[in-house]
């Protein structure tokens, strides 16, 4: 009972500060504030489930939201600097949607690119085991492996971008860069799938 109403305590407190964000008029503190707050009011649940797994879940919350506050405050601070170099929000907010088409152009090319590299490898391999070329298989295994520690990098560059730009969202309302975030993770999807082709033609060979 008495972790039940820490917990509650931590709650309200932060729910309280959370409302009191509207009430502050400089944008960059205000975008500062809020990231603390994300910060704190994440860290905190996740300090409550763990915590709770040592038997003291309302040290674990109080932790989390230290912890939590300090990482969001730390984001807020990076997203208000670069706020801070752009005359409105609007044109902040067409920076990053102009970012994020950029990314998506990266994410189209490269599928394309490593679907038709994709294909290229399943008919090299289809040949070499024809005709038992395992000189020629040893290097196809090669290639792919190199593949896909390619393509992780630029899964985690998509991802990245997506947490980024989903993060402006929660900043500010964009139907042009909500379209945008739709669309990467559309690539993204796409790009995963190649990844797995990879794996699957990689566990095709046996060398």
């Amino acid at each position: 009972m008495k972790t039940l109403i820490s917990r509650l305590t931590v709650s309200a407190i932060l729910a309280s500060m959370l409302a009191g964000c509207t009430n502050i008029k400089d944008d960059g503190t205000r975008t500062r504030t809020e990231g603390a707050l994300a910060g704190a009011i994440l860290g905190t649940a996740l300090g409550a489930v763990i915590g709770a797994q040592s038997g003291n879940a309302a040290r674990g919350a109080m932790l989390g939201a230290a912890l939590g506050g300090g990482a969001g405050l730390a984001y807020g601070n990076h997203v208000a600097n670069k706020k801070a170099n752009y005359a409105s929000e609007e044109q902040w907010l067409d920076a990053c949607i102009a970012q994020a088409r950029a990314t998506n152009q990266r994410a189209r090319n490269y599928n394309s690119n490593l679907s038709a590299r994709i294909s290229r490898l399943r008919n090299e391999i289809a040949a070499a085991k024809a005709t038992g070329n395992r000189g020629m298989l040893r290097e196809k295994k090669a290639e792919i492996i190199n593949l896909q520690r390619e393509t992780s990098s630029e899964l985690k560059k998509v991802d990245n971008e997506i947490n980024s730009q989903q993060n402006v969202l929660g900043q500010a309302s964009s139907s042009g860069l909500r379209q945008e975030v739709i669309s990467l993770k559309g690539n993204r999807s796409a790009m995963s799938s190649n990844y797995d082709r990879l794996a699957s033609l990689n566990s095709s060979i046996d060398v």
